[in-house]
């Protein structure tokens, strides 16, 4: 909802001088009479200006709101489309890095960030930082980490290489298997 204490001085100005102006223009000439009345046939083509040149300015306004509309709309399909793309060619460390965050059924997971899938994974937009991005980065930082708002919707057990419901044990204990070595120790389990 539009907080009024968030609307500028100039778009209070403008919005009363477009209400005025239409008011002075339209209403007929014979409701003002004496001197406002004359003065006000003088001028009137001022006001006309000052209609136009306020309606211009809340049409711009306008313009430019509908633009960045479909600019950040356009941006963010692709931006998903190329998520969706990245996802589909992830190799099979990437993937069990985020198979991870659903074997551990967990939000937030403390991964090595030096690793090279989870690296990856960052730099494509895939996972981010839990608290925000860390101020210092060690040799071997291990910091929490999150699928991106934007990657959830796309990250299905399809694109993960997991089918619970039709799996056989050979399979669930060879996905067991590939799972990074460092989420073991995160489990306490050497």
């Amino acid at each position: 909802m539009l907080d009024v204490r968030q609307v500028s001085p100039l778009n209070w100005f403008m919005c009363w001088l477009l209400l005025s102006c239409i008011l002075m223009t339209l209403l007929p000439s014979r409701l003002f009479s004496g001197a406002f009345g004359l003065w006000l046939n003088d001028y009137r083509l001022l006001f006309v200006l000052a209609m136009v040149a306020s309606a211009a300015y809340f049409l711009s306004h306008a313009a430019i709101m509908l633009f960045q509309h479909v600019f950040y709309r356009k941006q963010r399909l692709m931006q998903q489309k190329l998520l969706k793309e990245l996802l589909d060619y992830l190799d099979a460390s990437e993937k069990a890095v985020l198979r991870e965050f659903v074997i551990q059924r967990k939000n937030v997971i403390k991964l090595p960030v030096t690793e090279a899938a989870v690296k990856n994974l960052l730099e494509q937009g895939i996972l981010t930082y839990a608290f925000g991005e860390p101020g210092e980065a060690g040799l071997n930082a291990i910091k929490p980490l999150m699928i991106t708002m934007a990657a959830r919707p796309l990250l299905t057990f399809k694109v993960l290489g997991l089918n619970p419901a039709n799996m056989t044990e050979e399979q669930k204990h060879q996905i067991l298997n590939n799972r990074p070595r460092y989420a073991y120790k995160q489990l306490d389990r050497h």
